[in-house]
């Protein structure tokens, strides 16, 4: 049994995945799921199709629903935050206005949604408030933190407040798609993903106990050419995919010695193959990649497909579980709280403290590693030292970005977010950054940050 807190339930499809990994695991049978939405309508869609999942697969789960975050927070022992501040709609905006002073697809981590609009100051903030809630309401529970920016809100988190915190995503699974285009068997596939959240690397690949990263060398002389040529690689509907064997990625793999996983195929390839949308279909595939104006598009059009389906299935009493068959799902979230609350032991790749995993970076700093978790906490899988080339020119980069977004937003200083807009290869002046800043921070849903920002 669990306290489980899910707030930003109004995303009703991740609350119904996260059902989904409950009904395999009995261990958490009788468990307490509180619902959190500001949205009423939403929040009252997701309670109906939960009860229904629940009623439909037998499912013993004590469910409930809030409006009022510090209500559900009493007595928590983990808080699922899914939180998405003013959703995409501003940052869409943000992204116009950048692309109309010289910013294609706008600035930050190849996708700005990362860091929740300008300086992530809404997600930070937002967090920050989460925090100071749960030292007080439930300062024993889990912060599972799973809107982004991961990587800056966790670290953000953890470094000033004492609750517990982890940072869970799903793209370290993406080594599969390698795995299987080289056609062999996933159980016998020993995969060792590391990085930061967004940038993560494939630093150990065997087969069958031997290194498959000639396996890989092998199919990029012979077949990748064939391969970026067919119908499968050329499927517009690819967008939904992270492009793991793209040229793009092949390229970073070419300049760092090791291949990029997940949304590092975006995060962490050169900014030469994200120039233009021509250059992103060269390096990319047909209709850009997951973050061109296409492929993007045809994201958060899926999104708004998925909630129409779910409003579909609510109105008409249609089953939920034939939408949503009870499976395990590539989420991380509930088995974690199952290894922390039943002592059910697995490993499992989070976002933690660093404590000299990583040669090389600080001890504080959350690194996205493989962790063994059991009923005595997480531990951490020592990693050594990365490869040279993206340790210096892509995670010692990054980490220097997050830390001056997370340093911007402490003190409250504009000009650093002017100077972090003045490290774009784009910038042609300081005069050209400053007024970007100053016209995102003028946008009426940025009203507080620019108060903030001085």
């Amino acid at each position: 049994m669990a306290k489980i807190v899910l707030l930003g339930a109004g995303s009703t499809s991740f609350s119904i995945e996260l059902l989904k990994d409950i009904s395999t695991l009995p261990s958490l049978e009788g468990s307490v799921l509180s619902l959190v939405d500001i949205d009423e309508h939403r929040l009252h869609m997701a309670e109906s199709l939960v009860t229904r999942y629940c009623r439909e697969s037998n499912m013993k789960l004590e469910v409930h629903s809030y409006t009022e975050r510090r209500d559900a927070l009493k007595g928590a022992e983990y808080v699922i935050c899914a939180v998405k501040i003013g959703g995409y709609g501003p940052l869409e905006k943000e992204r116009e206005i950048a692309e109309k002073r010289g910013f294609y697809r706008g600035i930050g981590d190849r996708v700005s949604c990362y860091y929740g609009g300008i300086g992530a100051y809404h997600q930070i903030r937002f967090l920050e408030e989460v925090a100071k809630d749960m030292e007080e309401l439930c300062p024993d529970a889990w912060l599972v933190q799973t809107a982004n920016p991961v990587f800056e809100g966790t670290n953000y988190v953890t470094k000033h407040f004492g609750i517990k915190a982890v940072g869970v995503c799903h793209g370290h699974n993406a080594y599969k798609e390698i795995a299987e285009e080289l056609g062999l068997d996933l159980q016998f596939v020993n995969a060792e993903v590391v990085g930061f959240n967004h940038c993560v690397w494939l630093t150990k690949f065997l087969y069958k106990g031997k290194d498959a990263y000639p396996l890989l060398d092998k199919w990029i002389e012979e077949k990748s050419e064939e391969y970026w040529k067919s119908e499968k690689y050329m499927d517009p509907n690819r967008v939904f995919s992270k492009d793991q064997l793209s040229p793009g990625a092949i390229e970073a793999y070419r300049l760092y010695g090791v291949m990029p996983i997940g949304d590092a195929v975006r995060s962490g390839t050169p900014w030469w193959t994200h120039t233009d949308f021509e250059t992103k279909c060269k390096w990319y595939g047909k209709n850009g990649g997951f973050d061109s104006e296409i492929g993007w598009k045809s994201y958060l059009d899926s999104k708004v497909d998925i909630q129409e389906r779910l409003n579909e299935i609510v109105e008409s009493g249609k089953s939920v579980m034939e939408e949503y068959r009870p499976s395990e799902t590539t989420e991380q979230h509930i088995p974690f709280i199952d290894s922390m609350a039943n002592g059910n032991e697995r490993i499992l790749t989070l976002n933690v403290p660093n404590k000299g995993a990583i040669e090389g970076l600080p001890d504080d700093i959350l690194v996205e590693i493989p962790v063994l978790c059991n009923a005595t906490g997480i531990h951490n899988v020592q990693i050594g030292k990365l490869p040279y080339k993206v340790m210096n020119h892509v995670i010692l980069p990054r980490l220097a970005r997050a830390q001056s977004i997370i340093d911007a937003y402490e003190n409250h200083s504009r000009e650093m977010l002017i100077l972090m807009l003045c490290e774009d290869q784009r910038t042609k002046s300081y005069e050209q950054a400053k007024a970007l800043v100053d016209e995102l921070l003028a946008q009426p849903w940025n009203k507080d940050a620019d108060a903030h920002y001085l």
